[in-house]
């Protein structure tokens, strides 16, 4: 794994979170850091798919969400001309 790009996933009903950042810990002894100061917590809303968090120390952490049951667009893939209003009738 990349130190640079983290990724924590999520539940499909989560909406709060805590992990650790790998980067802090990985120097951990380099930095003389505590455990509890490479421990983060976040939040995700309830519609997002994906968060972007940042550790104390500054490294990007990316959070995804999987699992969920129905996609948030259905149409978008199904259907070419989702959103698009069609009619019964020729125009």
């Amino acid at each position: 794994m990349s130190l640079a790009r983290q990724h924590v996933w999520v539940g499909p009903e989560a909406t709060s979170f805590e992990a650790d950042c790998e980067a802090c810990q990985a120097r951990r002894d380099e930095w003389s850091l505590s455990v509890h100061s490479a421990h983060v917590v976040g939040t995700l809303r309830a519609e997002a798919d994906v968060g972007f968090l940042t550790c104390r120390r500054g490294h990007r952490i990316v959070v995804h969400r999987v699992g969920r049951s129905t996609p948030r667009f259905p149409y978008t893939v199904a259907h070419p001309a989702a959103g698009v209003e069609q009619h019964p009738w020729p125009a």
